[in-house]
């Protein structure tokens, strides 16, 4: 049951259909966040980059001091600004870019590993910005953050990882590395681009 201080899960697809329900899975990972961490997130939009609109498609974001074309990323994270609260926005189309074909979206495993690379992230920015602020870099804090909070939420979920974690920390590593290689996670101040409306209505 996801507490009702949660962020909402808000979908917004445009000529796009996930493999898969991604609501439930990413509602159960919030629910393992400390509710401390989640303050002033209000929500978490799912959606997809080739939705986006052609003004945006061309807009660029920077993580680790390099710049990428927001539709390249698998997420970003919106400060909050001027009284719009704080949200995430997760690109599902690039987060499972390599893995839409075949049979491995059917592992709720992998599932949680890809999803929760990049939630976990996005939140990590959250909490750098809002709960627990450091003098580092903002995307490597952020990463702390998505180990940490990643690992926990394994672990609890599933316990029978613990025994093998040795053999399938190498699996990890490279998702983690193949991810990163094509697409990236940003975080931009709300009001840009028209502030949160972009997300609910494509143009």
């Amino acid at each position: 049951m996801v507490s009702a201080q949660n962020p909402q899960v808000i979908v917004h697809f445009s000529g796009h259909t996930p493999p898969f329900n991604p609501v439930p899975t990413v509602e159960r990972m919030l629910a393992y966040v400390p509710p401390k961490y989640l303050v002033g997130l209000s929500e978490v939009v799912l959606t997809n980059s080739s939705g986006l609109s052609r003004k945006i498609r061309r807009s660029v974001t920077k993580s680790s001091k390099r710049k990428f074309k927001i539709v390249e990323c698998r997420g970003l994270y919106r400060q909050a600004w001027q009284g719009t609260p704080a949200w995430i926005q997760i690109f599902l189309d690039n987060t499972l870019k390599g893995w839409e074909k075949g049979w491995w979206l059917k592992l709720p495993l992998l599932r949680d590993i890809l999803l929760s690379d990049v939630l976990f992230h996005e939140v990590g920015h959250h909490i750098h910005f809002t709960a627990r602020p450091e003098l580092r870099e903002k995307e490597d804090v952020a990463d702390s953050w998505m180990r940490k909070l990643r690992r926990q939420y394994l672990r609890r979920r599933y316990d029978w990882l613990i025994s093998l974690t040795p053999l399938l920390r190498p699996l990890g590593h490279w998702l983690a590395d193949s991810g990163k290689a094509k697409t990236a996670t940003g975080n931009l101040k709300s009001p840009a681009y028209g502030g949160r409306a972009f997300l609910v209505q494509s143009s």
